[in-house]
């Protein structure tokens, strides 16, 4: 096919859609909780808010006014294309039901959207450990009876896994065909396909972790081009850009700040047509430890992580006054975001510019360059951060991360060290796609896949003011999790490894052969995953107590074993040196 016919192709697209109707504001809503989070989603690029009031809410009670630690938050992305034109897409607040993304995937071939695809993806796709529990248990004598399994397991039979062949029976529209998977499943027979009543089932799954189930998990997917609608919240240009979210949580009491944390991921897929330059993604966070008035925020730039924490040791200002907004009776907890598949290049604060006496140009953006200027780690007028003071034209040396330093560090910058007055406070974490050694690190190019892993987590008790207790080990201990494919934590749907069993790898880093060795431990199969997630080699078990792997032909790097025996799955790394 010539360029120029591809030329063609696509002016007569644009031509046809110039009368086409664009697509309507999201409107899905679900909440999800896990474990001691409830934690509202939605599919317009934010999260957790109801577009009115923040729903990011720790150990909730039924009915109650509880407090919150998050008012909102939201997906920011913009770069450059060849023509230097800037290309931004944000999600802020929704004022007057304005929005940047729209839900549904985008067409491969066009790299757009339609009104109908929209609405019909105008939704937002949940399940529980517990239901898939279940449904494995009665497989057997629901795998002739696809009219039963779907009445009995809409969640699992409808899950938009790709090719399955259920969907539309309980959603009422077909899947889409496309060269990138949708909702994360495990794939008994790996053939790519979801099949329920095969033995696939809903599953997480992110890059170099084998597919796990958690207690609670929610998919959607929604874009930037909206079937050609304008962003009404940057004002920008979008360019094309397909987001699958993923939200998570587990119940393992005694494992506290895993039971405090909600996880997502963000899967970018660009369907633009040319390459995007210093392109830059970030989280917006608006954290509310109770009342908004009287939070501080920093990082920890080594930890990759962002945090707030309530200015004294009373959530109010004053005392426990807060114009009616729900307050903690307690020590206001602190709210930690972390960054775990990719690393934190930057950190800014943005000023409510309603509450306190603020600088123009450190608060909310407005115009398309402002958003991007942020993104940047610069302030909305596109002054660096500077070390010292409030970060604004504080005449220090100009740097990635405003308030980097422990609070209670003395001699340290934080907001506590600096005297900055109350006010309320936005804070912004900014990463990039790519892969950081690679030369392309901060390039989009067509059909790129990208990932960005976050944890949200709430650290009770610190010790305020200017203490954040635990925070930073509760952090580690998140991260360390994360890496391990969290193979250490309560897993539900039998994807733990049971009690008293272990594995063991040798030699590793291995060249030609490893062996597995596990005991009396019943072990049916071995499934190998590269580093991108994919399967690389499967082995049905034929001795006891070990088992050799051949991995001679694969090339260098890390893998992820996941061994699956009665009882449960275990899951070790094995680097491959040759």
């Amino acid at each position: 096919m010539t360029k120029s016919f591809i030329t063609c192709l696509l002016l007569l697209a644009i031509g046809l859609r110039l009368d086409a109707q664009a697509c309507d504001a999201p409107n899905a809503q679900l909440d999800i909780q896990g474990n001691n989070i409830k934690a509202r989603l939605l599919n317009g690029g934010d999260l957790f808010w109801d577009l009115n009031d923040g729903q990011f809410i720790p150990n909730p009670t039924p009915g109650g006014n509880d407090p919150t630690t998050i008012y909102s938050a939201g997906l920011w992305i913009g770069g450059v294309d060849p023509a230097y034109n800037l290309k931004i897409s944000a999600a802020h607040y929704r004022f007057n039901n304005k929005t940047d993304f729209w839900p549904g995937p985008l067409d491969p071939a066009t790299g757009t959207s339609e009104a109908n695809t929209c609405a019909n993806w105008d939704r937002i796709f949940k399940v529980k450990g517990a239901d898939v529990t279940a449904f494995l248990a009665a497989l057997p004598s629901l795998q002739g009876d696809p009219a039963a399994a779907i009445a009995q397991f809409p969640s699992i039979m409808g899950w938009p896994g790709e090719g399955n062949a259920y969907f539309s029976q309980v959603w009422g529209f077909d899947l889409p065909f496309t060269a990138q998977s949708l909702a994360g499943f495990y794939d008994f027979n790996s053939n790519g396909l979801y099949d329920p009543l095969s033995g696939d089932y809903p599953a997480v799954v992110l890059r170099g972790i084998p597919p796990f189930v958690a207690d609670e998990f929610a998919w959607c997917v929604f874009n930037d081009e909206g079937a050609g609608a304008p962003h009404g919240i940057s004002g920008g240009a979008g360019m094309n850009m397909e987001v699958q979210l993923t939200a998570w949580a587990f119940n393992c009491p005694g494992q506290s700040p895993i039971s405090n944390t909600l996880f997502t991921a963000h899967k970018t897929i660009y369907r633009g047509f040319e390459a995007i330059d210093s392109c830059f993604v970030g989280f917006f966070v608006d954290p509310d430890l109770g009342c908004y008035s009287d939070d501080f925020y920093g990082c920890n730039p080594a930890l990759n992580t962002f945090y707030a924490y309530n200015a004294d040791q009373i959530d109010g200002n004053p005392g426990t006054s807060c114009g009616g907004v729900p307050t903690f009776s307690g020590v206001p907890p602190v709210q930690s975001v972390t960054f775990l598949s990719t690393p934190m290049e930057k950190f800014i604060g943005i000023n409510n510019a309603a509450i306190g006496t603020l600088p123009p140009g450190t608060t909310d953006p407005t115009l398309p360059a402002e958003y991007y200027r942020y993104l940047t780690g610069s302030w909305r007028d596109g002054s660096p951060i500077t070390y010292g003071g409030s970060g604004y034209q504080s005449g220090g040396a100009a740097t990635d991360y405003i308030f980097p330093d422990n609070p209670s560090q003395a001699n340290g910058w934080s907001m506590c060290t600096a005297s900055l007055p109350l006010g309320d406070s936005r804070c912004l974490g900014v990463t990039q796609p790519g892969i950081v050694a690679d030369e392309n690190y901060g390039r989009i190019l067509p059909g790129q896949v990208d990932e960005y892993v976050l944890a949200w987590t709430v650290h009770p008790n610190p010790d305020l003011p200017c203490g954040l207790g635990n925070t930073f080990a509760e952090v580690a201990q998140v991260r360390a999790a994360y890496e391990n494919g969290f193979a250490d934590i309560c897993l539900s749907s039998n994807t733990a490894t049971p009690a008293g069993q272990s594995v063991d790898v040798f030699p590793n880093p291995a060249h030609s052969t490893v062996t597995l060795q596990y005991g009396d431990w019943p072990v049916q199969e071995i499934r190998l995953f590269n580093a991108e997630g994919r399967l690389v080699q499967m082995v049905q078990v034929q001795d006891a107590g070990q088992t050799e792997l051949r991995i001679g032909d694969l090339p260098n790097g890390l893998y992820t074993a996941q061994i699956r025996g009665e009882g449960g799955t275990a899951v070790v790394k094995i680097s491959v040196v040759h």
